[in-house]
């Protein structure tokens, strides 16, 4: 390639040169003759979230889990007080399915709120999007706690579901936006896997604290905890939008989209599709720091061409559904997410109709997701990680979107023993234990944190042309299908048994992984 027709490139990797073909199908070439590539590739911008101390990215990481652990437990747990909402709600006339109706339902939002504010953010930026949905998530927490009847509840926490679903796209988009590839599985690792650790450990805590004191106390604690979220997000999670430049690798032209993912162009595809954009590029100066002030202006200038940006990134989003893996991720990751709320929904009424545990102990109930999560964040994060570098470099190094489903394995059986165990002895609390419960409950949410980190990795490679538009209706769409499968649940059980019911999520289980 002649380098006076290619742009001016910054930062770019000497690397010996490694026999490549052109990418297809979402491939990277990932591994060279002598070390692990950094892709993206970093600049010389001192604005480039790539080269953000660890500390500041680390405090960047923590804002994100943070939120999205206390916004996802304020709408996922109230599980933990279910018979309690039953008996508040029956003299308004309120049947138990609208009653599940509370956990259900914000859930399905959920999705809603994801394919919203995701493109929203390459429009306005990261920050603004992210201090919007925590303030929004803030003020709803606050109307649901001093809600005085069924229908101001329902709709605070609709609105509560609107606002989580950022959780679902625009923290994963950040989390790209400060990662290199080779490292990206730990780090959704570490960002799924701690939600659903710190989210078992305080479920536990909030069935003694409800029982003790009251169910609103379920929602000041929220309060209390995004409210610290806003504060500390305010000050300290900077925009983490920024165009990468174009640059040169081995003969290719490294190109990373809107969604914060990588891809190898031939000089030929590059200029089809970034033929202006180049020319650009060759005549801009060197960049300024950003000072403090402009770091946290809680609002970025919007691009002249941000309408079109906007549909872009929907249309973006459409297309890929026409891609079969897009809808196999999509369908794993959501029949899974149906399974875990459908467990979630009946739990306490097994523990305290069945097995006869007080409405303070059903928290317990949690506790083997602590290091279910951890065991899926090691699984599906740093070994996985390590294991789509050695398979990289089994394939003249060359790393393949399919080398993570190699990460499903494990996760498939342990999820359809979880469910078993859990329908069997459901079924007959008189022969087992109530911790046979909690067993089945651990082994599963292993299998679902594991999922939905490699269904959201290896959705965001999968399509060549925009990879990163690939994981939005994945991880956002899971949650419509799931509301579908789930909200089904109350009518399985009063037509069949546990055993029945749960043994037909199994089946429909194994049936989208395999």
């Amino acid at each position: 390639m002649d380098n006076k027709e290619t742009p001016d490139l910054t930062h770019v990797e000497a690397l010996k040169p490694a026999t490549v073909t052109a990418q297809t199908q979402g491939d990277v070439l990932l591994v060279t003759s002598d070390d692990v590539r950094r892709v993206p590739v970093p600049t010389d911008n001192p604005n480039d979230p790539l080269n953000s101390n660890p500390w500041k990215k680390a405090i960047i990481v923590a804002n994100c889990c943070w939120f999205a652990v206390f916004s996802l437990l304020s709408v996922s747990g109230i599980g933990t007080f279910m018979n309690t909402l039953f008996e508040l709600y029956a003299p308004e006339g309120k049947s138990a399915e609208q009653v599940v109706g509370l956990s259900t339902y914000p859930t399905m939002v959920m999705a809603l709120g994801s394919f919203g504010m995701l493109p929203l953010a390459f429009v306005f930026g990261r920050r603004p999007i992210f201090l919007f949905c925590i303030v929004l998530a803030l003020i709803m927490v606050i109307v649901a706690g001093t809600s005085n009847d069924f229908d101001t509840h329902f709709a605070a926490r609709l609105i509560l579901g609107l606002a989580t679903g950022s959780t679902e796209s625009l923290m994963p988009l950040i989390l790209s936006d400060l990662t290199f590839l080779d490292e990206r599985s730990f780090y959704f690792g570490l960002y799924w896997s701690s939600q659903n650790a710190i989210n078992a450990g305080l479920q536990v805590a909030l069935s003694y604290m409800i029982a003790a004191s009251s169910w609103r106390w379920y929602y000041w604690l929220f309060a209390i905890t995004l409210g610290f979220g806003v504060v500390s997000a305010f000050f300290f999670l900077p925009e983490t939008q920024f165009q990468r430049p174009l640059a040169l690798v081995n003969g290719y032209v490294v190109y990373t989209d809107d969604f914060g993912h990588t891809q190898f162009l031939t000089d030929e595809e590059a200029r089809e599709r970034l033929g202006e954009r180049m020319e650009n590029e060759m005549s801009e100066g060197p960049v300024q720091e950003k000072t403090l002030v402009e770091e946290i202006k809680p609002w970025n200038s919007v691009p002249p061409d941000a309408f079109r940006t906007w549909l872009s990134a929907y249309a973006a989003i459409v297309k890929s559904l026409t891609s079969p893996a897009v809808w196999f991720a999509l369908l794993a990751s959501s029949i899974t997410l149906g399974i875990g709320v459908a467990i979630s929904l009946v739990y306490s009424t097994v523990l305290e109709e069945s097995f006869h545990w007080g409405p303070e102990s059903v928290g317990l109930f949690n506790v083997g997701i602590i290091p279910a999560a951890i065991l899926a964040m090691f699984h599906s994060g740093w070994f996985a990680d390590k294991v789509n570098v050695w398979l990289a470099a089994r394939h003249g190094g060359v790393h393949k979107p399919e080398h993570h489903l190699v990460h499903l394995i494990i996760p498939c059986f342990t999820g359809a023993i979880g469910i078993v165990v859990f329908g069997v002895v459901a079924h007959e609390p008189e022969k087992y234990s109530a911790w046979g419960l909690v067993f089945a409950w651990g082994i599963f949410e292993f299998a679902f944190t594991a999922v939905l980190i490699t269904t959201t990795s290896f959705a965001a490679e999968v399509i060549p042309e925009n990879p990163g538009a690939a994981m939005v209706p994945v991880v956002g769409g899971k949650n419509i299908i799931s509301f579908g499968a789930s909200y089904g649940l109350m009518p399985m059980l009063n037509m069949w048994s546990y055993l029945k019911s749960f043994l037909v999520w199994r089946a429909s289980a194994l049936k989208k992984k395999l």
